[in-house]
């Protein structure tokens, strides 16, 4: 693939881009006061305002829908002063958790999204979206992705409707979620609809790549396409399939920093040109973690810089992560009562990754066997999230399978206080939303450059269940338009990464025990100090020749053909 680096130096500091801004007043549902509920909103029916998630999740404020109500209800907001020249279209959202004993006796769980004119006086259009039958369709795909196999479904996802506003005078839009038709068999917390968090984004060009009739009406009279790509002329090349778009008069030199702030003009070429980093770069410290010195916050504070991006023109995409979780995660450490279960904290960080921005194949690139015993990856990150919480391999440090031992969002801290994921993490899609109806977006990365994408090869079809075009033991395969990447396979080992298939930046993992510790790379498993599998020596973690075990069954594998 053809390499272009920007050239030039920074003599100025560059202003970062508006971000895109959430129009919903109070969004968290933080705010309000009992017994009228969250300020901004109007309930009705069952709906309820309380704490989300259970007593041990670290849950925010949010709505329930409970599963036995029968005529069921609604949360519902008015955003007025809308300008459709500031765009055409809109993506209402909101983050729900469907409890496994929630249940419909239709598909009667919608969101809604209603146009008005003069201040909300006058009605114009309205549109609807079933979204019951996505929470069916997760019970049957997710699943085995939880722990012991079970209830991977029951966790927080992002929902979404895009819709374009229909006529010039529309100033005015009332967004709902609602339900009916319940038919649970309890009322408790365990078969409810949660909801913790609304967003309404305008936008001028439509995120799913659809279409205003009028331009593909205005371009056939002028004899133009309907569709075309992005201006090459706006897109500045920083390497591999990585570019930049900026606005107006932005002028771009290196190095390039890349922060929430901008993040949507950071776009990677897939089947299309997509922003894997927008929506996905902040987060917060909550309550009970612990921030970089070791204090344990007693109230929430932003962290708006939770993941950062430099360009240097060195060939990498230079990553900083202080890998604390944009969603909700369990209470750690987990104690309740007389039980006992992971006894570390979610940490603050301070993570530095280097992503080869043109992965290079590594002819010597090995996959995991079914216990690691030929040490393919390493102990500790592997590779990095979107939100910039690290990937790890499926085991702990007894090299026994992980992946049961997870909270709601498939991950948990290690001996080191970092959160991380061994397995898919479902959660994630807060930023881009996977319905399942097409292939899969951009999750993360690895450390060999490549990217990871979530478990939909088309719709309805799991990248991990085909035979046409299969994932090898590295769980990547080849398509002509995304090149060589992974798929996650919820359920199915490797889960994530079954080792690196091109050559990784060795700068991301360490040849030995971090802190004299006895697990290997750069962070541990609950237990794993002294007890740890022996680290390969100077040769690094890496794929590829060096001293220490020699391969397993698998052997050298050099990566097959199409070619890079």
């Amino acid at each position: 693939m053809r390499r272009i680096f920007l050239l030039g130096i920074l003599l100025l500091p560059l202003p970062l881009l508006a971000r895109e801004a959430n129009l919903i007043r109070n969004p968290g549902f933080e705010s309000g006061s009992a017994p009228s509920g969250p300020a901004d909103y109007e309930l009705t029916g069952a709906a309820a305002w309380g704490k989300t998630g259970n007593d041990l999740e670290t849950g925010t404020r949010g709505i329930f829908f409970p599963g036995n109500a029968r005529d069921g209800g609604s949360v519902a907001q008015t955003v007025h002063g809308l300008v459709p020249a500031k765009g055409k279209w809109l993506t209402f959202s909101f983050r729900g958790l469907a409890e496994e004993g929630f249940v419909l006796g239709s598909e009667a769980l919608e969101m809604r999204i209603e146009f008005f004119a003069k201040d909300g006086t006058e009605s114009r259009d309205g549109a609807v979206k079933a979204i019951y039958r996505e929470i069916v369709a997760d019970r049957r795909d997710f699943a085995a992705n939880g722990n012991h196999g079970k209830g991977g479904a029951a966790v927080w996802r992002t929902y979404a409707f895009e819709e374009m506003i229909p006529f010039a005078e529309v100033d005015t839009v009332r967004l709902s979620v609602a339900y009916r038709d319940g038919a649970a068999s309890s009322s408790g917390r365990n078969a409810a609809f949660q909801i913790d968090h609304f967003s309404l984004v305008q936008r001028p060009e439509s995120r799913t790549g659809r279409v205003d009739p009028a331009v593909v009406q205005d371009k056939a009279k002028a004899g133009l396409p309907s569709a075309s790509p992005a201006d090459p002329a706006t897109l500045t090349p920083l390497g591999g399939r990585w570019y930049y778009r900026a606005e107006a008069g932005e002028k771009i030199a290196l190095p390039l920093t890349v922060t929430a702030e901008n993040a949507d003009r950071l776009l990677y070429q897939s089947d299309r040109l997509v922003a894997p980093f927008a929506g996905a770069m902040e987060s917060s410290l909550r309550v009970g973690w612990k921030d970089r010195a070791g204090n344990t916050a007693t109230e929430e504070r932003p962290v708006p810089d939770n993941v950062t991006i430099t360009f240097k023109g060195d060939g990498f995409l230079t990553l900083h992560s202080k890998n604390l979780p944009n969603h909700p995660t369990a209470q750690f450490p987990e104690i309740s009562g007389n039980w006992r279960g992971n006894p570390s904290s979610i940490q603050e960080q301070d993570e530095t990754f280097r992503l080869p921005l043109d992965p290079k194949p590594d002819p010597q690139a090995k996959a995991m066997t079914a216990n690691d015993g030929n040490m393919a990856l390493p102990m500790g990150p592997t590779g990095v999230a979107v939100n910039g919480v690290v990937f790890f391999n499926p085991f702990d440090a007894g090299m026994t399978d992980a992946t049961s031992f997870m909270d709601r969002c498939c991950g948990h801290p290690n001996q080191d206080n970092q959160y991380h994921y061994h397995k898919y993490p479902i959660c994630v899609n807060t930023a881009f939303v996977d319905k399942g109806d097409g292939h899969s977006e951009v999750i993360g990365f690895a450390f060999d450059g490549l990217p990871v994408y979530g478990p939909y090869e088309a719709a309805g079809v799991m990248a991990k269940d085909l035979s046409d075009n299969p994932l090898n033991d590295f769980n990547a395969h080849y398509d002509e338009a995304r090149g060589w990447h992974y798929h996650v396979t919820p359920g199915k080992f490797p889960y994530l990464l079954g080792g690196y298939f091109a050559k990784v930046e060795k700068s991301n993992v360490m040849s030995g025990p971090p802190g004299g510790g006895g697990g290997q790379g750069r962070g541990r498993e609950p237990g794993a100090g002294g007890g740890g599998p022996p680290s390969f020596g100077p040769g690094g973690m890496g794929p590829g020749p060096g001293p220490g075990p020699g391969p397993g069954p698998n052997g050298e594998r050099p990566p097959p053909p199409p070619p890079w």
